[in-house]
């Protein structure tokens, strides 16, 4: 990947809601009356009342707040065509792209996120496969031509997977739409492939949470050592568990525990990263964070939030997550000083060996971490021992780097597979993680609830819609069948059957 394209635009298809993003602008679809549904929250539109552009009626334009809002009206007294509908989101995305609007240093690109416009109270739901296949063309070129990483979200899972499958299908083109080269597609293919096929479990480390605005381990420490007041002159050359350990004598093991809750918080805004993982359905996950953003991205999809171990029974129906670091809902749980990590395998055995079965049973792919936690180290040296003896012994995992430091990779080559995201500075090495992990999730979207629902029919080719044609026949006619081809409504409901 160059250095260049990692500050290009890139079009990002995200299983959420746009609220729990964080963004600079919004896209947000109304009509010639300048009606937005009410599905919509203030915290995305801003205050409606005063919000209507002063050009209003008109095909787009901002909000009449100031705020870093754009309405495009998506429905007129006639139905848009297809054309015109794509037209109108080119035209408010370039308006977006030379007005003033503030991005943070800690941004490479200006994020713009939008909805899959027209197909709900737009009216042209019945044709949301040539609108999804139109938008995905545009949004594409629009955000490689105007330097804009644009978020489509969508909490609709036929949308999301009709999407993934999109691009997909790019007839040999993949490696330019996600602007990686042939060896790095071809890595996101083989984790993708490994999630659609149930293999793949997720190690998120600290570095998805700061994505997402929370603190760095040292900075944590910096935030409670000012609760503690005058610290000592060599504070700062004690090691950060030893600090931690400090900070805890002066405290309150029970109270710095309180501290690092309260410091956390609970935030809504999930990172890129948490949305993409989620949106690869893996249903076993283990963490080292103490938030809940993993958890609030994967209910945004719709499925059920994970179980949270060890505190709540594995449920068969629901994905999980094992904290091996404690929760901020369980302030006593949380792993941080010199003597908590002493103490780890002593009081969470069973949480380092389900660990160490994942990574002997699964591939895990890591990402947000650093690989210097010692009690992650010693679980993944343990497997590494073992596996001496395996005769056709593969990799633990694939280990996705933001750290910039080569000799990191030297270190464990024999135990993970790597891929280094490359790039000048922290921020264009987290934003590549993310484009990465935009193709990984799309090659991951296995299921196509939308195949066979009418609807979609725009993104056939005229081939593949005569096959459907003939399932859904099928569909009929086994609906009047015996019992004996329940197996079978079930695999053609599955595919967006009636």
């Amino acid at each position: 990947m160059s250095e260049t394209s990692a500050t290009r635009g890139h079009l990002f298809v995200l299983h959420g809601r746009i609220e729990n993003f964080d963004y600079e602008a919004a896209l947000i679809p109304t009509d010639h009356r300048f009606h937005v549904t009410p599905q919509w929250p203030a915290s995305v539109t801003g205050d409606l009342d005063r919000a209507r552009p002063a050009n209003w009626p008109s095909e787009c334009g901002r909000s009449g707040t100031g705020d870093a809002v754009w309405f495009i009206s998506v429905a007129d007294e006639q139905l848009l065509t297809d054309h015109e509908l794509v037209g109108r989101v080119n035209s408010a995305l370039r308006e977006i792209a030379e007005a003033d609007v503030p991005t943070p240093d800690r941004r490479v690109v200006r994020r713009v996120a939008l909805p899959v416009l027209g197909i709900g109270a737009g009216g042209l739901g019945g044709r949301r496969g040539a609108i999804l296949g139109a938008l995905l063309d545009t949004l594409r070129s629009a955000a490689f031509e105007l330097g804009l990483d644009i978020l489509l979200v969508t909490s609709d899972p036929a949308v999301f997977s009709a999407a993934q499958h999109a691009r997909r299908d790019l007839g040999g083109r993949g490696s330019r739409h996600w602007e990686l080269d042939p060896a790095e597609l071809d890595e996101a293919k083989r984790l993708g492939g490994l999630a659609a096929d149930g293999h793949l479990a997720l190690f998120l480390g600290a570095g998805v949470s700061m994505a997402a605005g929370l603190p760095s381990w040292g900075t944590l420490l910096t935030t409670l050592g000012e609760r503690v007041g005058e610290l000592p002159d060599d504070f700062a050359e004690l090691g950060s568990l030893d600090q931690a350990q400090y900070l805890a004598a002066r405290l309150g093991a029970e109270q710095l525990n309180e501290a690092v809750s309260k410091s956390i918080g609970k935030r809504r805004k999930v990172a890129l990263a948490h949305a993409l993982l989620a949106g690869m359905g893996c249903r076993e996950a283990v963490t080292t964070n103490y938030d809940d953003l993993y958890e609030v991205a994967v209910e945004a999809t719709g499925r059920p939030r994970p179980t949270i171990m060890p505190w709540q029974a594995v449920d068969r129906r629901r994905p999980w997550l094992l904290k091996l670091h404690g929760d901020i809902d369980r302030a006593k749980s949380i792993v941080l000083t010199r003597r908590d990590f002493v103490l780890f395998d002593a009081r969470s055995r069973p949480a380092g060996s389900l660990l160490q079965a994942l990574l002997l049973t699964k591939h895990v792919l890591i990402v947000g971490a650093s690989l210097a936690d010692d009690n992650v180290i010693r679980l993944a040296m343990e497997v590494d021992e073992y596996l001496q003896q395996s005769e056709d012994r593969t990799e633990q995992g694939t280990f996705v780097d933001v750290s910039g430091v080569e000799a990191r990779k030297r270190l464990w080559t024999a135990q993970f597979r790597w891929f280094v995201c490359e790039g000048a500075s922290s921020a264009h090495r987290v934003r590549r993680m993310e484009v990465f992990l935009d193709a990984v999730a799309a090659y991951a979207a296995s299921d196509a609830p939308w195949l066979l629902d009418q609807r979609f029919d725009g993104l056939l080719t005229e081939r593949d819609r005569d096959v459907v044609v003939q399932a859904r026949r099928l569909g009929a006619a086994a609906d009047q069948a015996s019992g004996l081809l329940a197996p079978m409504r079930r695999a053609l409901r599955a595919l967006g059957g009636a």
